[in-house]
């Protein structure tokens, strides 16, 4: 039966392109789809107005220059122990960040979560293991 249905389908299809034009004289019109559709938009050489800015992107006015300013004289960041300070605390949130990082993948730490109102659950774990487990207030 397959093989009957197969021969059937290739002679239809030799058949119908061995056929004849049913017209031979009609022309098919060829159309530039992407000039119809572009068409549509017209090119315009002049300049356009620049619309104005959204408001978050405008900048603000200077402000007259009759207006006194109070101005303080700017901190002078160039001294060694405001550098050394400021260093410092850099080093030292590096740390507590890697020490956080370190802690949640061992599954080390504090989780609370509100119950209703002012009762609040908490659980301490270490190594995903519940340590303990209470019931707080919150204010």
């Amino acid at each position: 039966m397959k093989p009957a249905a197969f021969v059937l389908l290739l002679v239809s299809a030799v058949a119908v392109a061995a056929g004849e034009d049913r017209d031979p004289g009609a022309v098919v019109p060829q159309t530039d789809i992407r000039k119809e559709a572009v068409s549509f938009y017209k090119y315009d050489p002049r300049a356009r107005v620049p619309s104005p800015l959204p408001p978050f992107l405008a900048r603000e006015a200077p402000p007259p220059p009759g207006q006194s300013l109070v101005n303080s004289a700017p901190s002078d960041l160039r001294k060694p122990h405001v550098l050394n300070r400021l260093h410092a605390a850099v080093l030292r949130e590096q740390a507590d960040a890697r020490t956080a990082l370190v802690a949640s993948r061992l599954g080390i730490g504090v989780s609370s979560v509100r119950v209703g109102g002012p009762l609040v659950a908490g659980v301490a774990t270490a190594f995903y293991i519940p340590v303990a487990v209470g019931i707080g207030f919150s204010w």
